[in-house]
């Protein structure tokens, strides 16, 4: 049997084809290795470079709006100091009487209101806390001001109370006055023609006078007067009298008012009324019995003379009005 030989060269031939595909493959998988690697550094430089311009972008974004913020808060600031200010020179108007601080008060809110339209012209970001600490400060000042004017419109409530309570004041004195009687239950004559009227009566005599602020005593009927005062806004007037050579002081005597006088021997008081106040002059009337004490004595005790006497002669002198003025009058 022959044994075909196999030359042992022959046999090793594969061997070195499958050594030479092993490093043609460990390099295919190198460049493939390289070129993924090198993609991911293209793709994360990529990256890179867009974070950095975004990161750039933001960042002019963010220094715009610091600026814009800067430039708000310079503006808000020159507004609360000119609130600060409007507020020191209303509490100075305050201490001013109540026709001045309304005045004041009508003119410190038409500033607050041009303020406050200036703000809203320039209004800030809703949420921005320095615009919500103006807004509460426009709003205290305005709290301020209704305030104030509410004061002021209480004063001149007042003051017109006041007013019509005076005039109601008045008007009853005036009436009081004119429905005013004496002891004696005759009139108050507040002219000269009512005092010819009181006198056509024939009950009483009558002395006109009219004299100015002075010292000196005017003889006026059995008595001597003279003015101290005369307050011609109120209608009254002080007055010193002479009666029976005593010295009686009469003070705060009113328009219309009846004085009440007795000298020695008057059996009926005498009247003493001013009718007329002027600054510091004064006019009125003195009225004493129509029989003074002499004759009151003389009648009497009754005489054959005195029933001799005429009576229609007694009657005419009896209605003759006396009236003595003061001689500087």
């Amino acid at each position: 049997m022959n044994e075909e030989r196999i030359p042992s060269g022959a046999l090793q031939d594969p061997a070195p084809s499958s050594e030479n595909a092993r490093p043609a493959m460990g390099l295919e998988i190198a460049i493939a290795v390289f070129v993924l690697l090198a993609g991911i550094a293209v793709c994360y430089a990529w990256l890179q470079h867009n974070a950095v311009h975004q990161l750039n972008s933001e960042r002019a974004a963010l220094q715009a709006s610091l600026a814009q913020a800067k430039s708000e808060e310079i503006t808000l600031t020159a507004r609360v100091d000119a609130l600060t200010a409007a507020e020191a020179q209303q509490a100075s108007r305050d201490q001013a009487a109540a026709l001045a601080k309304q005045q004041a008060v009508v003119s410190h809110k038409a500033a607050s209101e041009h303020v406050a339209r200036r703000v809203a012209a320039h209004r800030a970001p809703a949420d921005d806390p320095r615009w919500k600490q103006l807004q509460e400060q426009l709003g205290d000042q305005q709290r301020k001001l209704a305030d104030n004017q509410k004061e002021v419109e209480d004063n001149q409530r007042q003051i017109a109370e006041t007013q019509a309570n005076l005039q109601q004041a008045k008007s009853e004195l005036e009436n009081n006055l004119q429905s005013a009687r004496t002891d004696l239950g005759n009139g108050i004559a507040r002219n000269h023609d009512e005092l010819v009227e009181l006198e056509k009566k024939g009950e009483r005599k009558y002395y006109e006078f009219s004299f100015q602020k002075s010292k000196e005593y005017h003889h006026t009927g059995p008595i001597s007067i003279a003015l101290r005062k005369a307050d011609a806004k109120h209608l009254y007037c002080d007055l010193g009298v002479l009666v029976d050579d005593k010295e009686i002081s009469r003070k705060h005597v009113n328009l219309y008012e009846s004085v009440t006088l007795i000298p020695e021997g008057y059996t009926q008081p005498l009247q003493l009324v001013i009718n007329h106040i002027e600054k510091d002059a004064v006019k009125g009337y003195l009225s004493e019995p129509k029989y003074p004490p002499a004759k009151q004595a003389a009648s009497a005790a009754p005489t054959t003379a005195t029933a001799s006497v005429d009576p229609s002669a007694v009657s005419a002198a009896d209605s003759k009005l006396e009236h003595r003025e003061d001689a500087a009058h």
